[in-house]
């Protein structure tokens, strides 16, 4: 539901901004309402994650695309000197630094850069409604392989391009020309049509528990509508609540990763191997795992609840 929260706040910023473009002006809380509203339609008529193949394919493609314009855009319009060449045109942006590590912000990264496997919680009801269920540990490790590939290529070119003047989306360091719109366009459409599989999800993980279906039909109707709806207002508040993208993605990465990437993960091995099966190099190395993704994620929390406070009183 965060994460669905995130794209909210993304997709209506990026509107906002390319609406700007055209001297469009319409107000924030709208956009984030239409956002929120158009993510959370699909998941009405919807029961399961194989009715949104659709959905699926499309932010797939722009994913893609957004690869590509990102990687052009930081190699064509790098900062040089301080400033970046558009043509005949030199904007001063200020001097680029790069650093090769910035201990303090290493605990913030990892919970930020944990956040793009988030993806990883529908995984089950992927499996689930594969046509060739055995085939997909060699799927999921092609998917995770060249999804890791795309981010390392796109941040290393990025940070080479920017280095510290590096913003968040890094769109906004691009010229404004019609490739970075097209790049926001993409990117707007892919959480657009991303929220739908999240909230899906956790909708047939909350119905599930609640065990609807063996309420009848009409009652297991009303329920999911509820509950559907429920989160749609939830999403809504928590975008409205939070609304600085940065801070959110990293406050999100941190909450999320002791669960998501190193607890349940961790817990569903040993649950399924058993403890007396798991030799003790083995326990060791989970056990060190576990504690090193508590810890940073413990840091990565901390520094980023301090960056929301500062955003909120700088906002005042």
């Amino acid at each position: 539901m965060g994460t669905v929260g995130i794209y909210a706040i993304l997709s209506s910023s990026n509107i906002s901004n390319m609406l700007l473009q055209v001297n469009v002006h319409v107000h924030p809380r709208l956009l984030m309402l239409a956002t929120t509203a158009f993510m959370c339609a699909p998941t009405l008529v919807t029961k399961s994650l194989g009715e949104t193949l659709f959905v699926s394919i499309i932010g797939t493609a722009t994913s893609f695309i957004v690869t590509i314009i990102v990687i052009a855009m930081a190699c064509v319009y790098p900062i040089r000197n301080g400033s970046i060449h558009i043509g005949n045109t030199v904007v001063d942006v200020g001097q680029a630094v790069h650093f090769g590590a910035i201990p303090s912000g290493f605990a913030m990264s990892l919970s930020s850069a944990s956040f793009a496997y988030i993806g990883t919680t529908i995984v089950p009801h992927i499996e689930g409604g594969m046509r060739r269920p055995e085939s997909f540990a060699k799927v999921f490790g092609a998917a995770i392989a060249l999804i890791a590939a795309l981010y390392v290529i796109m941040a290393t070119t990025g940070y080479w391009a920017y280095g510290s003047q590096t913003l968040s989306p890094i769109t906004l360091n691009f010229p404004k020309i019609w490739p970075t719109t097209m790049a926001d366009i993409c990117i707007t459409i892919h959480v657009l049509f991303a929220g739908p599989l999240y909230l899906v999800q956790m909708a047939l993980e909350v119905e599930s528990g609640l065990g609807i279906s063996s309420k009848g039909k009409r009652a297991e109707h009303i329920w999911r509508l509820c509950i559907r709806i429920g989160t749609a207002l939830a999403i809504l508040a928590l975008s409205e609540a939070l609304p600085f993208f940065d801070d959110v993605i990293s406050l999100i990465g941190a909450l999320t990763n002791p669960v998501l990437i190193y607890l349940t993960p961790i817990a569903c091995y040993i649950k399924l191997k058993g403890w007396r099966n798991c030799s003790r190099p083995s326990l060791a190395g989970l056990s060190l795992l576990l504690a090193f993704g508590l810890v940073v994620s413990g840091f990565g929390l901390v520094e980023t609840i301090d960056d929301i406070v500062k955003a909120f009183r700088d906002a005042r």
